[in-house]
Parts: C-alpha cells; structure tokens; sequence
C-alpha cells in the first residue's frame, strides 16, 4: 500500500494543474485515485491529465524523486506531514501537495507577516520597507516572493535587522528568478527559509509566479503592500489574502505618484493603512522589545545639521548651503547621522529626519 505522503508527492510531481486536482480530490480520496490507474483510470480526465499522472504515477519514479531530493539536500513536505501549514490547508488557498524546500522548516510555524510591492520601487520605498521590517522582524517571520524592489528589500532588511525570513518562489529551487538575486536566496537558504510547490527542475512561468502569491498570503497572518501600482503583482497578493481572510495593510503614498496608486487604491476598499511597524503590531496586541538605542553624543557639525533637518526635508546643496560646510564636511556628517539612524535619505540626495 502507497503512503499517503508518496501520493501526494506523485501529484505534486505530475505537472498538472493545483486546482484541477483539488477539483477532483473533492470527490475522490487520494488514495482511491491512485489504486484507479491499476484499472485504466476510472475517473473522467482529459488525455493530457491522465497522460501526466500516468507519467509519474509510478513506485520507481518517487524513490527516484526522493532520492534526487535528498542528494541535492532539498527537503519536502505534504499535505500530511506535521510542519505542513494550517494557514495552506484551507480550501481559500488552494492548497499544494508538497512544498519543496531548503533552510528551515520550522519557521512555516511562527507568525508570519507578508510585505510586497513593486519591483519598481523608489528609494522611498525601500527605506519604508527598511523601517517596517526592522520593527516587525522583531515579532514576526517576514514572508516575500524574492522579486526584485520591495520583495528584496524586506528580505534584506529582516536579515540586517537579525530577524528571520521566507522566500517563496514561482518556479522550482533550482531555477531561481531573478538571477541577481541568487545571493540572497543563499543566505535564505542558510539562515531563514525558501520553499516552492514545484519540484526543483521546474521553471517559472507567467502562470507560475502569480499562483505563488497565494501561498505567500497564505502562510501569513497578514500582508503589507508598501508600493504598488495598478497592476502590480502585489496586488494579486493583496486580493489572495482578502479571499483567504487575511489582513491587508498599506502604506499611503503619494497621490501623484503611479507606485502609490494600487496602495491608496487598497485603502479605500478597507485595507487598514499604516504607517509604521507598531501600527501593525499594535493591530495584533503585540508590543516591541526592542531595547532604546543608548544617547548618541553628537558634536557641533552633526547637531547643526540634525537641526536644520528638524524643520524639515533638506537637500543636500541646501544643507551644504545652510551650514557652510565643505562638500567632504557635509557628506562625513551625513554619513554619521545615517548610522546613528537618526536621519535618512528620503530620495537621492533628499534627508530627512527619522520618525522614532
């Protein structure tokens, strides 16, 4: 008798399409639709579906399969093994047979908070990503798709904050996309985790990518969109976690901007906006521990500068203008202001106070 497990493995390794199979496991155990092939295949299926789930519906195959897994140090779960989420398991989500994955798979059981938006992203919105994520890496696992822009940007920052991370992919572990992102997967990969519905050798397609957008809502508690436009692909994310009964926030964002369309867009039809990290722990009664930063001692040129800053946004040439320091002057003090973190540069060569 074949273990439920291999079963679901079989599926997961046949190509054929999550919700067409969910469609027919409605109805029909797992168990029960592998023992039909040993009969010719009972259950009404089109040629191209039963030719794929007799491609792989095979003893040989699976031990070849686990095997191959095991060789290349990829680790996998089902439907039936513990550590599956509960959050994937839901109908909503239109639940994977397996999940692919390197790093650690215990963290698919902590509190899981998704942030998305734009691979175009403005240097404002990474230094939004940055500010959100260094709160909340704090409380939550910080989940994204490892796109570029702001996908990247919150797996970096929930790194450099010394918080944990997981990457979703739309395609197959060993085909990651982008390719400029391959370092980041392996960091990932050693200190936080990356995971997949789709076997290792499996290529991202149009169709792909945004299908994993569910399971990265899915796995979460809620989901937090920084920047996006019209039809970006965290808006798809924003809609799975709707449907899914997640909660959806957004960052505000400029009126005039295309990037802050999609998130002023969210808000209106109710996502909850906000505009910093303890907004979003707050919402879930969590509170920051994080210890306040010791007294910075600052000296004249750098106490200058943070005053003109304080009365609002300055440029650079303004800010070498005001305080009649030298080009090297004035960039060794913004510089220093930065590490503090007691400013930030909003835009190119925009500073700004940092909110605390």
């Amino acid at each position: 008798m074949m273990l439920l497990s291999d079963i679901y493995l079989w599926l997961a390794y046949s190509r054929v399409s999550t919700r067409k199979i969910n469609k027919l496991l409605d109805n029909i155990p797992p168990a029960e639709l592998w023992n039909s092939f040993a009969d010719g295949g009972r259950y009404a299926l089109d040629d191209g579906t039963m030719s794929k789930l007799k491609r792989t519906r095979n003893v040989e195959f699976i031990e070849r399969a686990k095997q191959y897994l095991e060789t290349n140090h990829i680790g996998y779960v089902t439907r039936v093994d513990p550590l599956f989420p509960t959050g994937l398991a839901q109908s909503e989500v239109d639940p994977p047979f397996a999940l692919f994955y390197k790093g650690d798979p215990n963290l698919l059981r902590t509190d899981c908070l998704a942030v998305v938006g734009t691979r175009n992203a403005s240097q404002y919105g990474k230094y939004v990503t940055d500010k959100f994520v260094e709160e909340l890496s704090e409380r939550f696992t910080i989940v994204s798709g490892l796109a570029t822009g702001i996908d990247g940007f919150a797996h970096r920052a929930a790194l450099k904050s010394g918080g944990k991370t997981i990457a979703v992919l739309g395609s197959g572990l060993f085909n990651v996309s982008p390719a400029s992102n391959i370092g980041l997967f392996d960091e990932i990969c050693r200190t936080g985790l990356v995971f997949s519905e789709y076997p290792p050798d499996v290529h991202g397609t149009v169709y792909s990518f945004p299908q994993r957008n569910r399971l990265v809502s899915g796995i979460s508690k809620g989901v937090l969109v920084v920047e996006a436009a019209t039809k970006s692909g965290a808006l798809i994310t924003a809609g799975c976690a709707a449907e899914q009964g997640r909660d959806v926030f957004a960052v505000p964002g400029d009126i005039d901007k295309q990037r802050s369309v999609g998130t002023n867009n969210l808000i209106k039809q109710g996502a909850v906006a906000v505009t910093d990290g303890r907004d979003i722990m707050s919402y879930y009664g969590a509170t920051s521990e994080k210890k306040k930063h010791n007294t910075v001692e600052l000296n004249f040129d750098e106490e200058g500068i943070l005053h003109i800053l304080e009365g609002g946004e300055h440029s650079f040439d303004s800010l070498a203008e005001s305080s009649g320091l030298s080009v090297p002057e004035l960039n060794a003090v913004l510089s220093s202001l930065m590490i503090y973190g007691l400013i930030h540069e909003r835009s190119k060569n925009m500073y700004s106070v940092t909110l605390r």
